[in-house]
């Protein structure tokens, strides 16, 4: 199928079908009755168009402002897995879509305490911290932003007030990198409190040290070297949105303006961009549970590596009335590949475009390739022993 087809197949999908495809496919079950700490990040695709007038946001890897769509995801750290989606136009705005997420999350499910980490961006303007401020039951780990005025107040710091630390280095043997975490408040217009801030100054093996902080808001008792090690799980979050354009191609994603419409007012459909990107999610989550079979050198495999390893297999076809037969060739590592093909086969997949056809998959006996394999009966089509009678020492 050409892209161009594949783009108009998934245009015309409607925002609603859209909505339901995603909301039944959420995971939010395996948040209940948990104390869970989530992170909510953008990603904006650039969008090279000069006949259609849609809204700029600034690209960070590009560092300026331009025609772009967002892609704003609610990730869980912890099982490094995407939760949930919402798309905008390139100026929505993540307090915005923060607020959004939030109440999402209150209405489908119940959590015992929701901590939600987030980035810069949601404490640029103080009306944005107010506005977060409000929701007083769920804990926000909040970056600060590097401002002049700040980085000089958090320098003025008394140096007792700074504890050290050692952290590991950037690479298994490299020198511990040295760190100072320090705690005091930071008044914002509007709220009534002090906001607790953790300031962090990590010393540089030479040129300037790094000033960052964290605007921590309704929790008071955590200390903050956890907060910071909670904050700092916002990595995975990142990795992902790295594996997602590389490895998963989220920036080819269907644009959402309609090329149908009007160049000066182009509009917005959610639907085939919300489509490409959550599909691209869910093949992301289906990766990550592969991995968690195999052993444990593939468990954070990228999907690159699975598919390298797992996935890409040279195999030949057999078609019999009742089954479709896959012969993967015999390879020389092919002992933690056996559990998943047989549990493959005790799931009983069948093909309900290729007339109901039952798959089963084996390998083809050592020392053959799988062209020299030959239909069996339906009832021997299953993982057996090299040795196995009525496979003829073709299909184990």
């Amino acid at each position: 199928m050409s892209r161009s087809r594949l783009g108009g197949l998934v245009r015309a999908v409607t925002t609603a079908g859209v909505k339901k495809l995603t909301h039944a496919t959420e995971l939010w079950g395996a948040l209940r009755h948990r104390m869970v700490t989530l992170s909510l990040d953008e990603h904006v695709i650039a969008r090279f168009t000069r006949k259609f007038k849609i809204p700029k946001g600034f690209h960070t890897l590009r560092n300026k402002k331009m025609r772009a769509e967002k892609l704003f995801f609610l990730h869980w750290p912890e099982a490094r897995r995407f939760l949930a989606l919402v798309v905008t136009r390139g100026n929505g705005k993540l307090i915005d879509r923060t607020l959004a997420f939030l109440r999402a999350v209150r209405r489908r499910v119940q959590v015992r305490q929701l901590r939600l980490i987030i980035d810069a961006g949601a404490s640029a303007t103080n009306e944005g911290l107010r506005r977060l401020d409000r929701f007083g039951k769920t804990v926000f780990l909040i970056g600060a932003p590097r401002r002049p005025g700040y980085v000089n107040a958090w320098k003025r710091l008394p140096r007792a007030r700074f504890t050290p630390y050692e952290e590991p280095g950037r690479y298994k043997g490299a020198k511990p990198k040295q760190i100072e975490l320090a705690e005091t408040t930071t008044t914002i217009r509007g709220i009534s409190r002090p906001l607790r801030t953790v300031v962090v100054r990590e010393r540089a093996m030479k040129g300037k040290d790094r000033w960052h902080a964290l605007f921590v808001l309704h929790d008071n008792m955590t200390p903050a070297l956890e907060l910071l090690h909670e904050y700092r799980t916002r990595q995975h979050h990142e990795q992902g949105h790295r594996i997602g354009v590389h490895d998963l191609w989220f920036d080819t994603s269907a644009s959402g303006y309609p090329k149908r419409g009007r160049p000066d007012r182009p509009g917005f459909h959610q639907g085939s961009l919300a489509l490409c990107a959550w599909v691209a999610a869910l093949a992301w989550d289906a990766l990550r549970a592969l991995g968690d079979a195999l052993p444990a050198r593939f468990h954070f495999a990228h999907p690159r590596t699975l598919r390298r390893w797992a996935l890409m297999r040279d195999a030949d076809l057999i078609l019999t009335p009742s089954h479709l037969l896959v012969v993967l060739a015999s390879p020389a590592r092919r002992a933690w590949l056996r559990p998943l093909v047989r549990r493959f086969n005790a799931a009983e997949i069948a093909l309900p475009w290729l007339d109901g056809r039952r798959v089963v998959m084996g390998f083809a006996a050592r020392g053959r390739t799988p062209s020299d394999a030959r239909p069996v009966l339906p009832s021997a089509a299953e993982v057996c022993s090299d040795s196995a009678e009525g496979c003829g020492g073709v299909w184990c």
